[in-house]
């Protein structure tokens, strides 16, 4: 039986993390795991690792999130209970959109991060 053996290695430049990384897989080596406390971009395929779909699952979920704050601010401010804030009268959706970007944003993020954890 061959025992196998750990080598922990410390590098001060990204750039010669990715050619050490390089060329340990060009040497057949496993890597079990890279710490690194900035992103290091390219480290993912130099690893061999496969590709996720976190980015299009997150932009779904701010679409939803965005869907469900569209939807909530114009049945609640204009057609359930509509009311004068401010001098602007809540006549239609569009007239007040302005004031509700920030509400849209939010939702978007907070859909989009909680789901994602979900």
């Amino acid at each position: 039986m061959e025992a196998s053996k750990v080598i922990h290695a410390i590098y001060t430049d990204d750039d010669v993390l990715m050619s050490a990384v390089k060329k340990v897989k060009a040497e057949k080596h496993h890597i079990e795991e890279i710490y690194t406390p900035f992103p290091v971009h390219g480290l993912d395929k130099a690893m061999g690792l496969a590709p996720t779909r976190i980015a299009i699952t997150s932009f779904l979920y701010g679409c939803v999130g965005l869907t469900v704050a569209i939807v909530m601010m114009n049945f609640i401010m204009i057609k359930d209970w509509p009311q004068d804030i401010g001098g602007k009268p809540s006549f239609s959706y569009i007239e007040n959109m302005p004031a509700f970007v920030p509400i849209m944003f939010e939702l978007t993020v907070f859909f989009a991060a909680h789901l994602m954890v979900i």
